[in-house]
C-alpha cells in the first residue's frame, strides 16, 4: 500500500500552512497539507523533509508523526501520515503548487480542501492533537 506523510506546518504565528495543487494534477485546484508518497527505506520523518523541499524549498523543523489514516477512493488507496512542525513563510518558494496560504486553525473549512485531508483536520480538531505554538 501506498504511505503519504502530510506537513501539518505552522508558521510562527500560529497559522497552518494549506497550499493549492496545481490544476494539472489529480484533485487539481483544492487545498492540502503539503507532503508525498514514502519512498522505500525512507522513514517519515525524511520523506516529509524531502517533500517539502522539493514542493516548497523550504527547511522545515519537526515535532511530532501522528498515526496514519486509511484512505480509499475509487482508484486511490494509501495510508495518509500527518506531522506537525514549524516553517518560515518568508522561505516558501513554490515549486509545484498554485499557491499557499497560511490559515487560522478555524479558517480551514473555508477552503475546497482535498477528501484525502479529511482526516488530518479530524485530528487537528481533536484532543490528540498536541499544539506547538
Amino acid at each position: 500500500m501506498t504511505r503519504v506523510v502530510m506537513g501539518l506546518l505552522f508558521s510562527d504565528s500560529c497559522r497552518i500552512l494549506i497550499a493549492k495543487r496545481n490544476q494539472s494534477k489529480r484533485y487539481g485546484g483544492l487545498w492540502e497539507f503539503p507532503g508525498g508518497k514514502i519512498e522505500r527505506g525512507e522513514s517519515v520523518e525524511e520523506a516529509l523533509v524531502r517533500e517539502i523541499k522539493e514542493e516548497l524549498d523550504a527547511p522545515i523543523m519537526l515535532a511530532r508523526v501522528y498515526p496514519g489514516y486509511l484512505y480509499e477512493y475509487k482508484d486511490l488507496k494509501a495510508e495518509f501520515i500527518p506531522v506537525s512542525g514549524t516553517i518560515i513563510p518568508r522561505d516558501i518558494s513554490l515549486q509545484e503548487h498554485d499557491e499557499c496560504r497560511f490559515v487560522k486553525l478555524g479558517e480551514i473549512g473555508a477552503y475546497d480542501i482535498s477528501p484525502y485531508d479529511f482526516g488530518a483536520i479530524d485530528l487537528l480538531n481533536s484532543d490528540r492533537f498536541e499544539p506547538i505554538c
